[in-house]
């Protein structure tokens, strides 16, 4: 995994966790606004490096591996950590392993409950097909992909899915759509915060909401009416900008 560092070394530490196939130039904004105030740690996950061809074999590993990194170079102790969708799984599960001291722990449209084995089917036939036909440059797929990833960054978007393995896509759909929260995680030193829309493809996570709301009663959780999977994290990053500023500055 390669881990990328900006902003202030001796500031607070901020980790900035992708989504599934986003290019690490989706935190392009994230990483101007706070690279004065915070150490900002950015991993790019297994199977999303262009230069790389190593695969995403499940989150035990790379939680493992994350955690291994920060614990030698930077400490224990994290000031936050956001992770967009299958990010905040992963934020979450490193959370729950108790190695890091996490402060802020913040997700956005994360699955935290697991899907039947239909909607595993469906996402990893979904993902192999738009995948397959972005890497033959599909016009169709190729003006689809400007409502997964802003204009500006399809290049690197699509350098992301060109080096995309078919075993990483079956490895993440599996992973995501098996990962549970636990309920009795300990919070007595990490606020939690959790955001999501309301489209349709958000109704894994209002059903995550609604599971943190039950088991977390101290979480923050904020609803963005009408927004999409992350829309507001991928393409509206002044807004979410200001709703993190609230909770991190």
């Amino acid at each position: 995994m390669k881990i990328l560092e900006y902003g202030n070394p001796n500031g607070k530490k901020l980790i900035l966790i992708h989504g599934f196939q986003m290019p690490l130039s989706i935190w392009e904004k994230y990483i101007e606004h706070y690279k004065n105030n915070f150490h900002i740690i950015v991993p790019i996950i297994h199977g999303h490096d262009p230069e790389s061809k190593e695969n995403f074999i499940g989150f035990a590993d790379t939680t493992s591996e994350l955690e291994e990194c920060c614990i030698s170079n930077y400490g224990e102790n994290i000031h936050a950590v956001y992770g967009m969708s299958m990010g905040g799984v992963l934020a979450a599960a490193i959370w729950q392993n108790k190695r890091l001291k996490i402060n802020k722990l913040i997700m956005d449209g994360s699955p935290l409950l697991p899907s039947n084995a239909l909607i595993r089917k469906y996402m990893q036939s979904f993902y192999l097909t738009v995948t397959h036909k972005a890497q033959k440059r599909d016009p169709k797929t190729l003006e689809r992909s400007k409502n997964i990833c802003p204009p500006k960054y399809l290049d690197d978007f699509l350098a992301v899915l060109d080096n995309m393995s078919d075993t990483t896509i079956a490895n993440v759909t599996t992973a995501v759509t098996s990962f549970r929260l636990s309920e009795t995680n300990d919070t007595s030193l990490t606020e939690i915060y959790y955001f999501h829309g309301t489209a349709a493809n958000e109704m894994i996570a209002q059903k995550s909401a609604k599971f943190i709301a039950k088991h977390y009663p101290s979480a923050v959780i904020k609803c963005f009416q009408g927004k999409a999977h992350c829309e507001n994290a991928i393409f509206h990053p002044d807004i979410m900008i200001k709703e993190l500023d609230e909770i991190i500055m």
